[in-house]
């Protein structure tokens, strides 16, 4: 038996995942006719389940454990299952309201934390977790929005100037800043808003983070 790509997967609680492995002979030719069934390897696994004749992962809980491919009694290697909490907030941690000096080139940081909360305890910050940050205000193709752009590290806009996704790091946190271009004038004020959706297309509580930039 054959696992058919990484035998590690990391999969979003609420989210699927559909394995896929084929049957070989002693040759190492690929069997077409075989049957492959699927199974759970470790007991007491309550975060996921997955089709035995299917080979798809249903997530519900944050949980690990690991599944198998079966064709004629002889299993595969085992595949580690990660399932991965989904966010359910997001909050600022940084002030919502910053002044840009003339003199000054960028914004404070614009941070926000992503958090999930577990059954009956505080919330914990999530590490891996995309938040979009977007300018709003000036809108979209407006000429005065040419004058500032999102970055992390960037100098210079990137293709797309106005949107960012930044990945949460340490602490659950992500951060853009308010960036002037270079020889052009900056628009009086920007509204940023940072958006944290699931991997299934859920827009999380506390989204959107709403930041007021002021250029002076």
């Amino acid at each position: 038996m054959e696992i058919l790509g990484p035998l590690l997967r990391t999969v979003e609680e609420g989210d699927t995942l559909r394995l896929e492995a084929r049957a070989l002979d002693a040759n190492g030719d690929v069997v077409p006719d075989a049957v492959i069934l699927w199974a759970v390897v470790d007991p007491g696994v309550v975060g996921f389940t997955i089709g035995e004749t299917t080979g798809l992962v249903e997530t519900t809980a944050a949980d690990t454990g690991r599944v198998a491919a079966i064709a004629d009694e002889l299993p595969s290697e085992p595949v580690l299952i990660q399932v991965s909490p989904a966010a359910d907030s997001v909050a600022s941690v940084s002030a919502t309201r910053d002044t840009v000096d003339i003199s000054e080139s960028a914004s404070s940081a614009l941070t926000v934390v992503v958090l999930y909360t577990p059954p009956d305890t505080l919330p914990l910050p999530l590490t891996g977790k995309p938040v979009h940050f977007v300018v709003v205000e000036p809108p979209p193709g407006e000429p005065a929005g040419a004058g500032i752009f999102l970055a992390t590290t960037d100098t210079v806009p990137g293709a797309d100037p106005h949107h960012l996704e930044v990945v949460s790091q340490a602490l659950g946190q992500a951060w853009v800043v308010v960036r002037k271009v270079s020889g052009t004038t900056p628009p009086d004020s920007a509204v940023v808003h940072a958006t944290v959706v699931t991997a299934i297309g859920d827009t999380v509580a506390g989204s959107p983070v709403r930041f007021v930039v002021l250029f002076q």
